[in-house]
């Protein structure tokens, strides 16, 4: 009885946000983002020596994992934004947010290699694939830690009401065009990478017609 109660109590514990629990999760989180950011030039440059006459020789030879640097750069950058808009509306964190923290960094932390299969050749499905699955499992990740807050109820202050499936619907719309990237990805791989820039028009379009209070929570 006694284990059985200690495990009960391990499961609903809640750190608040001025715990230093609370500050480990965040402060872990963005470390292991602008590390993946900071990776991605090493995997998708390759450390030559250039003359300075010779520079945009070695750029136009280049090309491929320089528009794979910037998309990866962008695509990282947008989803830490995410994650931080995020935490900025939490009240506490508890084992089931830990854990899909934990699961979407891991996913970040992988970035930087399928970035630099597409910057050799963005054409191949055995390079495109990969990639936007990868981003589609953060993507996902992203709206479950969406869901679990909703669920255990840990906003900082009361969330105004009816706004919570509009967040759903926000985060859901990117998801969703990822998700059909990908599908289009397996029949035209190049097409599939150009489809990532609708991630943003589709939020975009739903905080327009969301009520007011979305910009402060999505």
């Amino acid at each position: 009885m006694p284990h059985r109660d200690h495990e009960h109590a391990l499961r609903h514990r809640r750190y608040g946000r001025d715990s230093q629990e609370f500050a480990r999760v965040v402060n872990l989180s963005d470390a292991l983002f602008a590390i993946a950011m900071t990776l991605l030039v090493f995997s998708t440059m390759e450390a030559t020596g250039v003359r300075l006459d010779g520079i945009m020789g070695a750029f136009r030879d280049q090309l491929g994992e320089l528009i794979a640097f910037v998309l990866s750069f962008a695509v990282v950058a947008n989803f830490w934004w995410v994650h931080h808009r995020f935490f900025a509306v939490l009240g506490f964190v508890e084992p089931g947010l830990i854990g899909l923290n934990l699961a979407l960094l891991g996913a970040v932390a992988l970035v930087p290699y399928p970035t630099s299969l597409i910057g050799r050749n963005p054409t191949l499905r055995g390079t495109v694939v990969p990639y936007l699955l990868l981003l589609s499992l953060i993507a996902v990740l992203h709206l479950a830690l969406l869901l679990r807050a909703g669920a255990v109820g840990a906003w900082w202050q009361p969330m105004p009401e009816g706004l919570f499936p509009w967040l759903v619907a926000g985060w859901g719309s990117s998801t969703a065009v990822t998700l059909l990237a990908l599908a289009v990805a397996f029949a035209v791989p190049v097409a599939g990478l150009v489809m990532l820039v609708l991630t943003w028009p589709a939020e975009a379009i739903v905080r327009r017609r969301a009520p007011d209070a979305y910009v402060a929570w999505g």
